[in-house]
């Protein structure tokens, strides 16, 4: 589904959400959401993006990182 109206899809994204915690919590889970869905611009999405791919690299191994074999 695809929608350009901006209320009916953060709707359908809390709807889908809280049907997800619903199923997790039930199953004895927990859930927690970090950050609520919302409309954002192309300035926003890009600086999404590069927090992302900084935190990629951040979490990337590096040598040294894995336990030795001894």
């Amino acid at each position: 589904m695809t929608t350009l109206d901006k209320d009916m899809g953060i709707a359908l994204l809390n709807k889908a959400i809280e049907t997800i915690k619903e199923t997790i919590t039930s199953k004895g889970g927990k859930m927690e959401v970090k950050m609520l869905p919302k409309v954002v611009g192309d300035r926003e999405e890009n600086e999404l993006k590069a927090m992302m791919d900084r935190l990629a690299l951040e979490n990337e191994e590096i040598d040294g990182d894995a336990p030795e074999d001894d």
